[in-house]
């Protein structure tokens, strides 16, 4: 406690050290194989690579990382793979070879980043999604017919993950909103089309997440009191709708609320409170405001509420988007309300 009171920073001090020390040992397995004429892997190196990479995850995520723990853990993956497989084809350890490059290479640079306090600018999705890529086809002439699922190596093995829709997640909203309605005094009418959309498991539970999560911040702060929305001639009912397309393998969702909209200005302010203006205010498009909202800790709110504060929580629905391989735009209207327009590729 004393430690962490003289230098709050330390934890994420221990934690560059230790990841870097991973990294050497990514790199080093990387040029040991890259030296052989015909590759082979032993199962002491997938063990210990598969520690390192679960390691990297556990502690990226313990320290709020959620992008690095996912790239990791995509990459802990690729050793479940090596440890289901007896004879990998040479083809294949090759393409694990230039899939940990990128895996190392992603890691160095968002740890430079942190040493330099620079700004978020990739969030290993392109990572991630060659990576399922991979492990979703690697085995896929060799799989029986039957319905729609992606394969996953787990500690537990191979698995299959089936494809679901979206009709479990009308009861998670209604159950939201009759909670919060009851505790903030307010009503709202809630619309989801696209529920019959079928993604993989995975892909739902973080776009369901995400919803959730919006529609906390919608009710708490978007949405105003019956009274208010009278004295602006808007129904006395909020409304939120969320609209799940898919298309060519893309999922798109787009959130909406017919609120009090975001308050650009009072964006900025926060933003330049921050430090993290890199221009003069008036050179911002509405859509660069609008993103600050999605960094982590990031509010305008002077006080945290029951449920959640503007911009609260948006962090990790950026990251569990971009996870997927995605990305998410935000548009609004000063008192007509906020759209989230997010949209991500489906592993076939």
């Amino acid at each position: 406690m004393e430690k962490f009171v003289e230098n709050p920073d330390f934890l994420q001090e221990i934690f560059l050290e230790e990841t870097w020390k991973s990294i050497d040992r990514i790199d080093g397995f990387i040029e040991s194989k890259t030296e052989m004429e015909e590759i082979q892997v032993t199962r002491e190196e997938v063990d210990s690579l598969f520690r390192t990479m679960h390691s990297i995850k556990g502690s990226a995520s313990m320290m709020g990382y959620p992008a690095i723990s996912e790239t990791a853990h995509s990459a802990e993956d690729l050793f479940s793979y090596l440890r289901e497989e007896e004879s990998p084809a040479q083809k294949d350890l090759q393409t694990i070879l230039l899939l940990l490059r990128m895996v190392s290479g992603y890691l160095k640079r968002e740890l430079r980043r942190m040493e330099t306090n620079d700004e978020v600018t990739d969030f290993g999705w392109a990572v991630v999604r060659r990576i399922k890529n991979f492990l979703a086809h690697v085995d896929s002439e060799n799989e029986p017919e039957g319905p729609s699922y992606q394969i996953a190596y787990t500690r537990k093995g191979k698995q299959r993950i089936p494809y679901t829709n979206f009709e479990a997640l009308i009861p998670q909203m209604e159950r939201l909103a009759t909670i919060m309605g009851r505790e903030l005094h307010k009503e709202f009418l809630l619309k989801l089309s696209g529920a019959d959309t079928e993604v993989p498991q995975d892909i739902y539970e973080k776009v369901s997440m995400a919803v959730l999560q919006m529609m906390k911040n919608s009710m708490d702060h978007g949405l105003e009191s019956v009274e208010d929305r009278e004295c602006m001639g808007k129904t006395p009912v909020g409304e939120i709708s969320v609209e799940i397309q898919k298309a060519a393998q893309r999922v798109f969702v787009t959130f909406r609320d017919d609120g009090r909209g975001l308050n650009r200005r009072q964006i900025l302010e926060k933003a330049k409170e921050k430090g993290l203006l890199k221009k003069s205010e008036e050179a911002y498009e509405d859509s660069e405001v609008f993103a600050f909202l999605m960094r982590p800790g990031f509010t305008t709110k002077s006080s945290a509420t029951l449920f959640s504060g503007r911009g609260v929580g948006l962090d990790v629905v950026n990251a569990a988007v971009a996870s997927l391989g995605g990305s998410i735009r935000i548009e609004s209207r000063e008192y007509m309300g906020t759209t989230f327009f997010m949209e991500f590729p489906v592993i076939a």
